[in-house]
């Protein structure tokens, strides 16, 4: 399931998106996104939902504490405990992409079709966003993301275990995460750049700094 997930965002076409937080985004706006979202809806526009999401009244940046019970009780066999814990979760913060890998894996293991089509095409959603913000390259065609979370986990379907992770600051103003990866297959080394100002400015928001 995470090769597929991992092979659809591959394959997503690339546009070249902006850091900068949309004109006139609203809570109302991302609430009724995210209605949508839960509705399967396909025409749903996934980057814009993350971009309201950062600017939304639920935004959180980090894990969730209940994910590491989350993957323990799926790594035990126990499904219906994962599962209950990833909607636990996601009642929370519909935006966690973890729960929704958890989700669909979860239900796939207990034999549950709608469930794994419906948290296959969340996960598929952000992830196809975020692949088509950029190639993760250089700086200026930097991968978009919204939060941390957001970088592992494209990292993870893309096939590179994480070595280390510096946050820098191009000439252009912008602020980057630099990642330095290692391909799980081959065993080469790389670098992925990711585009945080998005990430920056909401997590500012939510504790009040400047």
């Amino acid at each position: 399931m995470v090769l597929a997930l991992a092979l659809a965002c591959v394959a997503a076409p690339r546009v070249h998106a902006q850091a900068g937080p949309e004109a006139g985004a609203s809570q109302a706006e991302f609430e009724g996104l995210l209605a949508r979202v839960k509705q399967s809806d396909e025409s749903v526009d996934f980057l814009k939902l993350r971009r309201l999401y950062a600017e939304s009244d639920g935004y959180w940046p980090y894990r969730d504490d209940a994910e590491d019970s989350m993957r323990a009780a799926y790594d035990a066999s126990n499904y219906e405990e994962a599962l209950a814990i990833a909607r636990e979760i996601l009642a929370r913060n519909y935006m966690n992409i973890e729960a929704h890998f958890a989700s669909t894996i979860t239900c796939d293991a207990l034999g549950n079709a709608e469930c794994v089509a419906h948290h296959g095409y969340v996960a598929r959603g952000i992830l196809r966003s975020i692949a088509s913000s950029g190639d993760g390259k250089t700086p200026a065609t930097a991968f978009v993301v919204v939060s941390t979370p957001e970088e592992y986990a494209l990292a993870r379907v893309l096939g590179v275990e994480v070595l280390r992770q510096a946050l820098i600051r191009a000439d252009d103003g912008r602020s980057y995460d630099l990642l330095t990866v290692r391909d799980t297959h081959t065993g080469e080394e790389r670098q992925l750049y990711f585009n945080v100002d998005l990430a920056l400015t909401a997590t500012s928001r939510i504790f009040g700094l400047k």
